[in-house]
Formats: structure tokens, C-alpha cells, sequence
């Protein structure tokens, strides 16, 4: 496997250095590389497949990104793969930087999950969250070196989701996940308006 690339920009800047990374070698959900999945005019289909358009889409559609993109190619069903362990670096790396706050808290929501996708051990030893050979080691060492990123991050909400992803990564348990899964929760619960005001 490549060496793991970390962009040095944040925010969409780092999506310009997408092409430091040879994604046609990477397995995905849906294969290896580009996997066209139907017409090039679908553009739910043209993400669904292709690892890099998913991401470099962060800055024109976030939420077919994420939905079509990111989740159906690298996170599919919680189980991470391959090309998770290179997406990691540029999806904090967008969260880090100057975003709005509907990028950046399902950006981290993501992070979550693939973080509870990478950390599930089988009783055989084998990561049962991952697919392919140390897979789910390769995704927990991307995200530990990918945190230090997020410690500008400063609302409480995300803080907590990143502090119980750190904990996921040192303590690979049940309530660890359960912490992380009910942190993203918390992270994308639409914020409560004070009692006695109209929304």
C-alpha cells in the first residue's frame, strides 16, 4: 500500500492535492479504482465508485458527496477499506479548515463512523469492521495521525465527538463505540432553540 499522504492545506484547499494520492490502486466498496456504476450524467452513479470525485465534490454538492460518495464508497455500511485509510487525511483536513459548520459536523460524523468501522475485532483477531489484510490497523493509525488537525475545532459538540474518537482509538471497546456513536449523534442533532422562542 502507498505511503499515507497528508495534504499540507486545510479546508477545500486541501482537495487541490487529491491527485498526491494513486487512488486507481486502492480498493473501495465497489472495487479498485474508478468503478463506473452507470451513466456519466447521474452524478449520484458518477460518485458512487470513485473515491477522489467524491471528495473533490466536498466543494460544489457536500451532501451528494457525503451521501452518494463518501459513505456508499469508503464507509459502506460501516466497513472501512483501502482507499478509507488515504480519504481520512483529506476529510480532516476539510473539517479542519474554514468551512461552514453543515460541512464540517458531517465530515466529523464520518470520521466517527469510520472510526467505529476500523476498531471492531473479531475473536479470531481480525478487524470485522475492515475489508482486506490489516485494513482496520492501516484506518485507526490514519485517524491518530489525522487528529491533531481538528485541535483548532473549538464548539463544544465537535469537541466532545473528537475526544470520544480519540478515546476509540486507545480503548477499541464496545462503550467506547457506543460513546463515539452517540457523540456523532449529539454532533448532528440540529442545535435546541431556547424555550419560549419560534425557531
Amino acid at each position: 500500500m502507498d505511503a499515507l499522504y497528508q495534504p499540507s492545506g486545510t479546508g477545500f484547499d486541501a482537495l487541490n492535492e487529491l491527485d498526491q494520492v494513486d487512488w486507481s490502486q486502492l480498493e473501495h466498496a465497489y472495487g479498485r479504482g474508478h468503478v463506473p456504476l452507470g451513466s456519466a450524467y447521474d452524478v449520484s452513479f458518477a460518485l458512487t465508485g470513485d473515491v477522489p470525485r467524491s471528495l473533490a465534490a466536498l466543494r460544489t454538492d457536500p451532501f451528494l458527496a457525503l451521501s452518494d460518495g463518501l459513505y456508499s464508497n469508503i464507509c459502506h455500511q460501516g466497513t472501512v477499506y483501502e482507499a478509507t485509510v488515504h480519504a481520512v487525511p483529506f476529510i480532516a483536513a476539510v473539517a479542519a479548515g474554514d468551512v461552514s459548520h453543515e460541512i464540517r459536523i458531517p465530515l466529523l460524523a464520518l470520521l466517527g463512523h469510520i472510526s467505529v468501522g476500523g476498531s471492531y475485532i473479531t475473536h479470531r483477531g481480525s478487524r470485522g469492521g475492515a475489508l482486506g489484510d490489516q485494513i482496520g490497523v492501516l484506518v485507526t493509525e490514519s485517524i491518530a495521525s489525522s487528529m491533531a488537525r481538528l485541535s483548532t475545532i473549538q464548539t463544544a459538540r465537535l469537541v466532545d465527538l473528537i475526544q470520544a474518537i480519540q478515546s476509540l482509538l486507545i480503548h477499541p471497546t464496545d462503550a467506547c463505540r457506543d460513546a463515539v456513536e452517540s457523540a456523532v449523534d449529539v454532533a448532528i442533532a440540529p442545535p435546541a432553540t431556547p424555550q419560549g422562542r419560534r425557531p
